[in-house]
């Protein structure tokens, strides 16, 4: 299913109308986990008619000057095209180790929709083994181009040492007041903003991650979820917060100790990026779990988000299902849940 879902996506671009993000391969794999492997063909076919064509190269980027073309959004062609030449001349794992550190300081790409999709290839790889159809590491190559067009770096460099568990920190952490203009379109553009609100940088230093790469990330999309779950201001942006570090998760077996550790901070700083761009003025739910009974919400969000079809709504509702069987919090669940009737 996955494989027809990317064939009738071929040609298409990573976005449309300016800066939205291509959803179609996301959205169609984590349909295929949530129980509809029936309905990604017409579902494809729906979303198909509002993309773009791909585009095409501008000037060519080679392996030696890379570094200058960081971010640089009008030459997304010309990174797709740098990256499918090592993904041919490399195996993907050695191209996402190649990649994945030159990337992560700019996680917050296109609202993190660069590091999604990187996870979602990843995890599709994985799956396959040794049989891995040129259309997956494809789209591996699409993900890493689409996110080094779009990389962008937030303010500070959390150390991840300490005191405050994240949700304390997140609670702590200074609003962006809805009053101060956007730097751009998009969830982008307010998070290019940060460099103007005092305290940000300080304010990321106070996590104290758990030990373990996944017990932090546990902790992490804990805090998201409690956001997500609370506020109704800002849905899209708040889902991030969840999205991304859970695809930042799958990514982790791949990758060495130290980088599985910056990958957190990097996660963290999109999360504290996000909350602190978006979530003024606070709202005191923001740190409160939800006491709810998880079963009925986890048999019925998964074909609730089938049959609403929107491509935030399913991988969310992907992300919620996954998370919440590792970690038992059904805030996650809650969120996902409140999430589709805000949309």
């Amino acid at each position: 299913m996955l494989l027809g879902a990317l064939e009738r996506l071929r040609g298409t671009g990573p976005e449309f109308h300016r800066f939205l993000a291509n959803h179609g391969p996301m959205a169609a794999e984590a349909l295929t986990r949530i129980g509809g492997d029936d309905m990604v063909e017409g579902w494809v076919d729906r979303y198909r008619v509002r993309l773009q064509d791909a585009p095409e190269v501008i000037r060519g980027i080679d392996a030696g000057d890379w570094r200058r073309h960081l971010g640089d959004e009008h030459l997304i062609g010309d990174w797709t095209a740098l990256l499918r030449r090592e993904a041919e001349e490399t195996g993907w794992r050695e191209l996402l180790l190649r990649w994945w550190p030159r990337l992560l300081p700019g996680l917050a790409a296109s609202a993190t929709h660069g590091v999604i999709r990187t996870a979602h290839a990843v995890r599709s790889l994985q799956e396959a083994g040794d049989h891995q159809d040129p259309l997956l590491v494809d789209e591996l190559a699409q993900g890493l181009g689409y996110w080094a067009a779009r990389y962008q770096p937030l303010p500070g460099n959390p150390g991840l040492a300490g005191r405050l568990d994240a949700v304390s920190a997140t609670r702590a952490l200074p609003r962006l007041d809805a009053a101060v203009p956007s730097d751009g379109p998009g969830v982008g553009g307010r998070l290019r903003s940060l460099v103007r609100l005092d305290g940000f940088v300080d304010r990321l230093d106070a996590w104290g991650a758990p030990p373990g790469p996944d017990a932090a990330l546990d902790e992490l999309i804990a805090a998201g979820a409690r956001v997500l779950a609370a506020r109704e201001d800002a849905p899209i942006a708040f889902c991030h917060a969840v999205t991304a570090p859970a695809a930042v998760r799958l990514v982790l077996p791949e990758l060495p100790p130290d980088l599985q550790l910056r990958s957190v901070a990097a996660a963290w700083q999109a999360v504290g990026g996000i909350v602190a761009a978006f979530a003024s003025p606070r709202v005191g739910r923001e740190v409160s779990a939800v006491d709810t009974d998880p079963e009925p919400l986890l048999a019925e969000l998964g074909p609730k988000a089938v049959e609403h079809g929107d491509e935030h709504v399913i991988k969310l509702a992907e992300a919620a299902m996954r998370e919440y069987a590792r970690s038992g919090d059904s805030t996650v669940l809650v969120a996902a849940d409140r999430f589709r009737e805000r949309i």
